[in-house]
């Protein structure tokens, strides 16, 4: 829970005491840009009750004036985390899964040269359950419905202005858990993410294609 109030509180550190992004940009002003695409992938590394457990998730959304990212994810469970079941009388392993989908919201508030610290927010909603056996023949057991908060804060640099190579901590906070599994998915996160930067990319390629046309 620390990490929840941790991270605002370093946000208006560093928003004090580092070169930030023009205050007065208010969000209303930046939604007035024009947005342009964006994708990530992203791996999070976290604990499930006391074991490394690894999340994997997609992003897709648009970009205001690099400094607003809205869009959303699809977030799974990569590790297999097995739990025992009971299944006519017989002990099974059955392997933990969890899948959501989270809209999220990114906001840059300091840029230095190459050098760019966010703060990235979603809020999930999807289902855990408990998975015996694979393909067609697998059963799923336990299924129910869950809802978590994952704040964090990341940290970036971009490679020739079109990869962004970035890590960052986090928590995540189940608000609605399935407690017919008995794995603990509230645990504090580390994160590894590669980012496309589109709007450079098609800066890029606008700029050879006008070249081309020139020389016609």
């Amino acid at each position: 829970m620390r990490t929840l109030f941790f991270t605002p509180l370093l946000f208006f550190l560093i928003e004090g005491k580092a070169q930030t992004v023009n205050l007065s940009d208010s969000l209303r002003h930046i939604l007035h840009h024009k947005p342009v695409p964006t994708a990530k992938f992203d791996t999070r590394n976290s604990f499930i009750t006391g074991r490394a457990a690894q999340m994997r998730s997609i992003k897709a959304g648009v970009n205001f004036r690099k400094s607003l990212s809205l869009g959303v994810s699809y977030n799974w469970l990569k590790t297999d985390i097995v739990q025992p079941v009971s299944l006519a009388g017989k002990e099974e392993l059955a392997v933990v899964r969890l899948r959501y989908i989270a809209p999220f919201a990114e906001y840059t508030f300091y840029r230095n040269g190459t050098w760019e610290a966010t703060v990235p927010v979603q809020i999930g909603i999807g289902k855990s359950f408990l998975q015996v056996g694979e393909g067609s023949n697998s059963m799923k057991l336990a299924r129910n419905s869950v809802v978590l908060y994952e704040p964090s804060m990341a940290l970036e640099y971009k490679v020739l202005n079109v990869l962004g190579l970035g890590a960052g901590v986090g928590y995540r906070l189940m608000l609605k858990n399935n407690h017919e599994i008995e794995q603990r998915f509230t645990s504090p996160t580390y994160v590894l993410r590669i980012r496309l930067i589109f709007d450079e990319i098609y800066k890029i390629s606008k700029k050879k294609y006008n070249s081309r046309n020139g020389e016609k």
